[in-house]
């Protein structure tokens, strides 16, 4: 069986792990190969945001080529309409990847974060892959080391000691090449990322007193609050995509910042970006 893998929405997190074990179990793992910004020109409605659409065209790049497709869960199985709950695929990656691509090869939906909670998932995929236990309980013990909390994001070419910070859903934030131009732009100014794993962003997130339920939500704030309270950050930017949902989640986490923030709309003039932070 051809299994197809995503290059984008957060591969480093859970991929690790999920290639090694389908591989254990004889599957054929197959990524996209085409160049990225091919991806970007997928057919979508005008509301698809450019991570989404990334998204989709590495879907309609890997399905003439595979028999399932490998979708993660971002949320980690936590469901809310609030926040980026209110865009359809931040909520539910899948379920909108099946209604924009009825006809793509069935999905395997995994957490996107391979903690130990992730075994069920893995027992459940890896029957319906090899229909054999023993196979499976081998395939997990040679890949089980791999199951560790993903650690902090590094973003190409950060400062040490950062004047800026860089927050954003981590979805997009660990997509760099979407929002080059805006690095380029920013970096300069001595731009950084907060220096913490997932989980415990998440867990600053909860303790900021926002409305945002979702996990994605809860890391982008948690980020944007760790980064604002650190000794010489004198600004934090907060990039979004254009969806309703997610500007209302930017502007709960500028509320609750000890320091300056700017909302970064992705595609929004760099320069722009650049000359508010600078004055801000």
């Amino acid at each position: 069986m051809r299994v197809g893998v995503l290059d984008t929405w957060l591969p480093r997190r859970y991929l690790p792990f999920w290639e090694a074990y389908l591989a254990e179990l004889g599957a054929g793992v197959v990524r996209p190969e085409a160049p990225f910004p091919a991806a970007l020109e997928a057919d979508a409605p005008d509301w698809a945001t450019p991570p989404l659409r990334a998204v989709l065209g590495r879907l309609d790049e890997l399905a003439p080529r595979v028999d399932r497709l490998l979708v993660p869960d971002a949320q980690l199985g936590v469901d809310a309409e609030r926040g980026g709950g209110q865009c359809p695929w931040v909520r539910d990656l899948a379920a909108t990847l099946r209604e924009l691509r009825p006809a793509a090869p069935p999905f395997w939906v995994v957490p996107a974060e391979p903690t130990e909670g992730v075994l069920g998932v893995a027992v459940a995929l890896g029957a319906e892959l090899a229909g054999s236990p023993p196979e499976v309980r081998r395939a997990l013990a040679r890949t089980r080391h791999l199951l560790t909390p993903p650690g902090p994001f590094a973003l190409p070419g950060a400062a040490p000691e950062p004047a800026v910070g860089l927050a954003a859903p981590p979805y997009l934030l660990e997509e760099p090449r979407l929002y080059a131009d805006l690095l380029d732009a920013l970096r300069p100014l001595g731009l950084g990322v907060a220096d913490r794993p997932p989980a415990l962003l998440r867990q600053e997130g909860r303790r900021m007193g926002t409305r945002a339920v979702l996990p994605t939500d809860l890391e982008w704030a948690g980020a944007a609050h760790s980064l604002a309270r650190r000794r010489g950050v004198r600004a934090v930017v907060l990039l979004t995509d254009d969806c309703p949902g997610l500007l209302r989640v930017a502007r709960w986490i500028r509320e609750s910042l000890p320091a300056p923030a700017v909302i970064a709309v992705l595609g929004e003039d760099p320069a722009a970006v650049r000359a508010a932070v600078a004055t801000g």
